[in-house]
C-alpha cells in the first residue's frame, strides 16, 4: 500500500481521534445543517472535523491558530479531493480577516483558550447568518479541570479559564445577539478515565498502538457509560441568531 493510500485509510478510520471525540461528534451530528451550506469550523482538530463537514456537502472555511495543524488540515482535505470547497485561514479568531457570513459555525473546545472570549463570541455572532446555527463545545466550570489540564494567564495553548457553566454561557451568548436553544451535558467519571488513559498511552510511541486499539474498542461503550449519573465535564451548546 502506498503512503498516500495509507494516509487515506487512516483518515477514514480516524484512529487519531480519541473515543470521547468520536462520541461527542455523535451528539453534535443531529444538529449539523445538511446540504451545500456555508460552514465555519474554528479549531480544526487536524482536519477531521473539517472532513466531516465537507462530506456533508458543505463549503467549509476553517480558522486554525497553529500553522502545523492548519497544514495537516489542508493536506487531509486535499487527499480526499475537497480542496475546491475548502478555504483555510491561519491565525487567531480575533485577528483573521473574514467578512463572510455562514449558515453554521462549529467550535469545539476553543473558547476556554481565548482571553477575550466575549469579543470572540461577538465575532461569531457577526459571522452567523440570521437563522444560522452555532454549535459550541466547552468544558463545564463546576466540574473543574481534568487531570493534566492547566490554567495559564496568557494564550499559550493551555486553558485561560476552567470553562463555563450553562447560565454564564447563556448570558454571554444573549449579550452578543445569540439565542441558546439546546444544551447537552456529557462526559462523566468513567469517560474521563477512558480519555486520560488514551492520552497517556498516546504520549509514548511504544504504547501508541494500544491507545488506538483502546479508542476503537471503547467507542461503543461510551454512550452507555454516560448514562451513569455523575457531574459532566463537558457541554454542547446550540444557539441561533434571530
Amino acid at each position: 500500500m502506498t503512503e498516500s493510500w495509507r494516509n487515506i485509510v487512516v483518515d477514514c478510520i480516524g484512529l487519531q481521534l480519541n473515543a470521547y471525540t468520536w462520541y461527542r461528534y455523535g451528539l453534535i451530528q443531529p444538529f449539523l445543517i445538511p446540504g451545500r451550506i456555508r460552514a465555519l469550523n474554528i479549531g480544526t482538530g487536524g482536519g477531521f472535523e473539517t472532513l466531516r463537514l465537507l462530506r456533508r456537502g458543505s463549503y467549509v472555511t476553517t480558522i486554525e491558530i497553529d500553522d502545523q495543524t492548519a497544514r495537516r488540515t489542508r493536506e487531509r482535505v486535499a487527499r480526499h479531493r475537497f480542496s475546491e470547497r475548502h478555504t483555510g485561514l491561519v491565525g487567531h479568531v480575533l485577528e483573521v480577516p473574514l467578512e463572510e457570513q455562514f449558515h453554521e459555525i462549529l467550535m469545539c473546545e476553543v473558547l476556554e483558550h481565548i482571553l477575550d472570549d466575549r469579543r470572540a463570541l461577538t465575532r461569531l455572532s457577526r459571522w452567523l447568518l440570521p437563522g444560522g446555527r452555532l454549535i459550541l463545545s466547552t468544558p463545564t466550570a463546576s466540574y473543574g479541570l481534568l487531570p493534566g489540564d492547566t490554567i495559564s494567564p496568557e494564550e499559550d495553548g493551555n486553558h485561560v479559564r476552567v470553562g463555563y457553566d450553562g447560565p454564564e454561557l447563556d448570558e454571554m451568548l444573549r449579550g452578543v445577539g445569540l439565542v441558546p436553544i439546546r444544551r447537552i451535558y456529557n462526559g462523566n467519571l468513567p469517560i474521563q478515565w477512558n480519555l486520560l488513559l488514551e492520552r497517556r498511552l498516546r504520549d509514548r510511541p511504544l504504547t501508541r498502538p494500544l491507545a488506538y486499539a483502546l479508542a476503537l474498542l471503547s467507542r461503543p461503550l461510551l454512550p452507555v457509560a454516560d448514562l451513569i449519573p455523575f457531574r459532566p465535564f463537558d457541554q454542547i451548546t446550540i444557539a441561533t441568531k434571530a
